[in-house]
């Protein structure tokens, strides 16, 4: 890894919403960078990145910092860390594989969030980057080798080989790649997952930060700061994707109205819902529910 010393990157941020399978949260892109390739905004997105590199050097940008990856790296990032990458004269071969947290984690076990821990080491010691030299470095380079391969091929069967070989990929960072002391990060997810399954009883009325908050003995103010270093996203948000994934389950099994089946889940607001349906989902209720019919 090579720190190239605190350079302010001066571009504009954006959010990127990738859309993915329905059923399955996780994509695979492979690129080929070369020092004409420049990112003009950094971006954070709605999903977690792991990217492999081969041959030649990238250069990551994370705010003041720069990381250089080189053939047989690897570089983790999570889906609130602005970053953004450029190519060098090297030319790289590049694998991103993308998977939303919930495709490993459902947000109320503990043992399962421990694939994603590393994800969410945002202490003093950067841990974003698995070099080649580490003993551990060369399996993730060759499991991600083994996904891509999967991917491309299809073959039946490929999404559960998929996740077996993320499953193993995510254990041997959890196993070996550095991360904080994970005391006080298991003491708040205990304290957390009363909350998240308060919301999961309760997401059909008006469930408030402050309840929740009450639920895991945190100040309203306490509790979003924790929910969101620990899990990662907004409390609202939250809230709202559970709300759409029930709508989901509504639309796919029933043939209650729009309006009828938004209020079952929560939203009072019929133009708030179609809005913040058509954001998490990228169609109209409507047009998902036409979907799952084809």
């Amino acid at each position: 890894m090579c720190y190239n010393g605190k350079k302010e990157c001066g571009m504009k941020t954006v959010h990127d919403e990738w859309q993915m399978e329905q059923g399955f949260g996780f994509f695979l892109e492979e690129f080929v960078y070369t020092q004409d390739t420049v990112m003009k905004n950094a971006h954070f997105h709605n999903y977690l990145e792991i990217t492999g590199v081969k041959g030649g050097k990238i250069v990551y940008c994370f705010g003041d910092r720069e990381v250089e990856a080189g053939d047989g790296d690897t570089v983790i990032v999570n889906h609130i860390e602005p970053h953004a990458v450029r190519g060098t004269p090297e030319r790289a071969e590049v694998t991103v594989i993308g998977f939303r947290p919930e495709f490993v984690w459902r947000g109320a076990d503990e043992v399962d969030y421990r694939y994603i821990e590393n994800f969410f080491n945002s202490e003093e010691v950067f841990a974003n980057f698995v070099p080649s030299s580490a003993e551990y470095g060369k399996e993730i380079a060759e499991l991600m080798g083994e996904i891509a391969a999967e991917y491309r091929r299809r073959e039946d069967g490929y999404k559960l080989m998929i996740k077996a070989k993320l499953l193993q990929l995510l254990t041997l960072l959890y196993r070996h790649h550095p991360r904080v002391s994970a005391g006080d990060r298991y003491r708040h997810f205990e304290k957390l997952k009363a909350a998240v399954d308060y919301v999961g009883e309760n997401f059909a009325r008006n469930v408030t930060l402050a309840e929740c908050a009450d639920v895991a003995g945190y100040s309203p103010a306490y509790f979003s700061l924790v929910f969101h270093r620990l899990l990662g996203e907004r409390f609202c948000d939250y809230l709202s994707k559970v709300r759409v994934e029930k709508c989901c389950e509504l639309l796919s099994r029933t043939s209650l109205s729009v309006k009828e089946i938004g209020c079952r889940c929560g939203f009072a607001n019929p133009s708030n819902f179609l809005t913040i349906f058509r954001r998490l989902k990228g169609v109209t209720p409507l047009q998902y529910r036409k979907n799952q019919k084809k």
